[in-house]
């Protein structure tokens, strides 16, 4: 009730009587379980994390990298698109409650490494660059999340409004900084196709 109530309202808006009406159960319960609003909030952000990260299990048979590439970076994109107030609570309100960052931080930590763990099987990186490149391609995913997701900018979302547009896009831009080559084409999607069609235009131009 709590994650419903949040990611229809926001938490600053968030109230204690919203959250146990949608429970359907008497106010004082909620304290019996929860010290404040924020302690709740906090906890969904945890197991929002939880289910980000077993989504993007580096072991998991996907066939070509691509696929476990778009497939991670589309359950990420997917999961903060369909839960506005934990994202808020992530990239609005880290600076203002430390639990918040906190849960960030450790949590993207845990993120890339697991990226790191792909980058060491299929780019044979050693660990040390996996490690680096996993945190700059999770800084890549943090920006794009917050461009398209919260400031919603139209330079970006010219290549599509939906989670699994934006995932597109960036999963041709990992792929080039892990594999200096673009994706198979037969493994695009719409958004990544007119990507790479926008960089055969470029290469185009440049040669005439």
């Amino acid at each position: 009730a709590a994650r419903e109530v949040l990611n229809e309202r926001g938490f600053r808006l968030l109230r204690v009587q919203d959250v146990t009406e949608r429970a359907g159960v008497a106010t004082g319960l909620f304290y019996r379980y929860f010290h404040d609003l924020r302690e709740v909030a906090a906890e969904l952000a945890q197991d929002f994390f939880e289910e980000l990260i077993a989504d993007a299990d580096p072991g998991a048979g996907h066939g070509h990298p691509y696929e476990w590439i778009f497939h991670s970076l589309s359950g990420a994109v997917t999961r903060f698109a369909e839960n506005p107030g934990i994202l808020a609570c992530m990239f609005g309100l880290a600076g203002d409650y430390e639990e918040f960052d906190q849960i960030w931080k450790e949590n993207a930590h845990r993120w890339n490494l697991r990226v790191a763990q792909f980058l060491r099987r299929e780019a044979d990186f050693d660990a040390a660059h996996a490690r680096r490149m996993g945190f700059v391609l999770g800084a890549m995913t943090e920006g794009v999340i917050h461009q398209a997701l919260i400031r919603r900018t139209e330079d970006l979302l010219e290549f599509g409004r939906r989670p699994e547009d934006v995932a597109d896009v960036l999963s041709v831009m990992w792929y080039r900084a892990i594999f200096l080559a673009d994706p198979p084409r037969d493994r695009l999607r719409a958004s990544g196709r007119r990507l790479v069609m926008a960089r055969d235009k470029a290469r185009a131009r440049l040669k005439t």
